[in-house]
């Protein structure tokens, strides 16, 4: 077995560094909270751009009385999905 090169007193008079506000540990961790922020604006951003576009589109199949309209090319796929 090995016996370390280091002598004990000599490593336990070694103190790491406590990290400063400055780090680029601590400005990592900004970093990447950040870009998780800017990631969950966009994915809001995208879904409220989907639903209104879902709510524009929606309304063309609705007849004005508010019921079903039969269009030809719901014909078409009826025609086309018999068994």
């Amino acid at each position: 077995m090995r016996t370390p090169t280091r002598s004990a007193a000599v490593a336990a008079t070694h103190q790491p560094a406590a990290p400063s506000s400055g780090s680029p540990d601590s400005k990592r961790r900004r970093f990447l909270f950040t870009l998780g922020l800017g990631s969950a604006g966009v994915a809001v951003g995208a879904a409220a751009s989907v639903s209104a576009v879902t709510e524009a589109t929606d309304t063309s199949a609705v007849s004005p009385e508010g019921g079903y309209r039969e269009t030809e090319h719901v014909r078409d796929y009826y025609r086309t999905a018999k068994v």
